[in-house]
């Protein structure tokens, strides 16, 4: 279960609140065909697809539990902590809609057991590419995960070609409150930084910049909005960004000074590497191609073109790939490297993590500010790799450390530190606390 924090407007439709009784389909009906559109998050006008299905009849609704990222178990969470709520409205719906036939598509980890309606259920690994409705068709009707888009004769034709409304938990739940109270709408976001992570409701339209400082976050390297999907927005651009109800603010990762965006944009790389289906071959070789440049990155072996090479790419699978899977991924690893291209080129051509986070980097050293010139690293180093004296700030040589840690270990100052080149250290032997 996710922390829930409050971030809310008092105008807000509380998703997030206790179920307060029961849902008619009349209000339903209301609610979807009272001429403005309502829109899932993955943007569907469940609407039109509700007045089609209701048309033709013999229909099916599918509650798609499956399309979460890594970042974002929205589904999860509200499966388990609004049941109630999510059940009438998925009742509601398939009633005001006269359909009887109802699926449940979720990951076989979520213990999740329908109370109040009478559901088919079926399994699926929890996947980004599921957010493709097509795709989700497809695996419902042949178990493969396979990127399968294509053009609709009606509206709502869906599962098996037949009418099919389909929605994500979020979205029911919105329905919900949409059709029982009034107020202004609003989004559920997994807000993450280094060290925790909270959930919280907010009134679509709020500037992002002002969510994170109420919530007391500090984007000092900007966010990425929408996990894997998502866009990464500078840090100077938050306070013009505002939260809409779309599955771009499902999540929000925000940066520090401590974060490495090269270890980003690896982590996105494979994250988008695996979810792929791996039919289309624009995403196939640019999850490969993205997956191998990122490590190399990170891996101090790229070459500047490499970088170059990266943010080539990136639109180039926006444009072409197959299905809004490949086009957002490269958003997501593009956006992240096109604003971050200074250091990310510190890992290429300086061979150094301005973060310290990546390993590759790493070496020992003596912090000048913290070295009494005791000689207690100098007594226990096998490998000759420190010079120093008494009184003076000692020194290793990178090229005959072994980073055996044994000098770390002696020293009672906490002076010997693994880092990336980021501390600025002494070429010549230098009195204890002259060094500037």
């Amino acid at each position: 279960m996710l922390k829930e924090t409050q971030a809310t407007a008092s105008q807000v439709r509380r998703i997030l609140s206790p179920c307060s009784g029961g849902l008619s389909p009349e209000a339903v009906k209301g609610l979807l065909t009272k001429g403005d559109a309502f829109y899932t998050k993955y943007g569907t006008d469940l609407s039109a697809v509700f007045a089609d299905a209701a048309q033709r009849g013999g229909g099916v609704l599918v509650l798609n539990l499956a399309g979460d990222d890594d970042r974002s178990p929205l589904n999860a969470h509200l499966a388990e902590s609004q049941q109630e709520k999510l059940e009438l409205a998925v009742k509601a719906v398939a009633e005001a809609a006269g359909i009887q036939e109802v699926y449940v598509v979720k990951p076989p980890e979520l213990a999740y057991q329908p109370q109040a309606i009478d559901v088919k259920t079926i399994d699926a690994a929890r996947c980004a590419v599921l957010r493709e409705e097509y795709t989700l068709y497809h695996l419902m009707e042949t178990g493969e995960l396979r990127s399968c888009p294509m053009e609709k004769d009606f509206p709502s034709q869906g599962y098996q070609n037949r009418p099919t409304i389909l929605a994500d938990a979020e979205t029911f739940c919105r329905i919900y409150e949409a059709a029982a109270s009034d107020g202004a709408p609003s989004k559920l976001v997994v807000i993450k930084d280094a060290k925790e992570s909270c959930l919280t409701e907010v009134k679509t339209g709020t500037p992002v910049a002002a969510l994170l400082s109420e919530c007391g976050f500090e984007a000092e390297k900007g966010v990425l909005a929408g996990g894997v999907l998502g866009e990464y927005i500078p840090a100077g651009d938050l306070a013009q960004r505002t939260i809409e109800n779309t599955a771009d603010w499902d999540s929000i990762r925000v940066y520090g000074k401590q974060d490495c965006l090269a270890q980003e944009a690896l982590q996105l790389a494979q994250e988008a590497k695996q979810d792929s289906c791996g039919k289309c071959v624009l995403c196939r070789e640019g999850t490969w191609h993205f997956l191998g440049y990122t490590k190399d990155i990170t891996g101090g072996k790229a070459k500047k073109e490499d970088l170059a090479m990266l943010l080539d790419i990136a639109p180039l699978i926006r444009i072409g790939a197959f299905c809004s899977f490949g086009q957002k991924m490269a958003r997501a690893i593009g956006s992240l490297a096109e604003h971050n291209r200074a250091e990310l080129e510190a890992h290429i051509t300086k061979k150094t993590c301005p973060a310290g986070v990546c390993s590759a980097f790493s070496k020992l050293v003596i912090d000048p500010a913290k070295c009494t010139g005791c000689g207690d690293c100098l007594d226990v180093c096998e490998e000759d790799a420190i010079t120093g004296k008494k009184k003076f700030i000692h020194m290793i040589d990178a090229d005959m450390c072994e980073n055996c840690g044994e000098c770390q270990k002696a020293c009672e100052e906490g002076a010997v530190v693994m880092q990336d080149g980021t501390i600025r250290v002494p070429k010549k032997l230098v009195r204890v606390g002259k060094f500037k």
